[in-house]
């Protein structure tokens, strides 16, 4: 049976990793939204916030790789 991750070729290491944007993302990001579950949330509330944290990182990155284009243009 194959493994579910595909191989690599070339393993990242931590020094070829960058988590500047992931860095910049969470920063910007409210902590609540982040936590794996709030006092006397439900399932239904759970998955909305969830998915509104998956937004608003998404929204973040693109707007790190925007910024950072930007700069690099100049």
């Amino acid at each position: 049976m194959g493994a579910i991750i595909p191989l690599i070729a070339c393993p990242r290491t931590a020094s070829t990793l960058d988590i500047r944007p992931l860095a910049y993302a969470l920063s910007r990001m409210t902590p609540g939204l982040t936590e794996l579950i709030l006092p006397g949330e439900d399932w239904d509330s759970l998955m909305v916030r969830r998915d509104a944290a998956r937004d608003i990182l998404d929204e973040l990155l693109h707007e790190y790789a925007a910024e950072t284009a930007e700069a690099v243009t100049r």
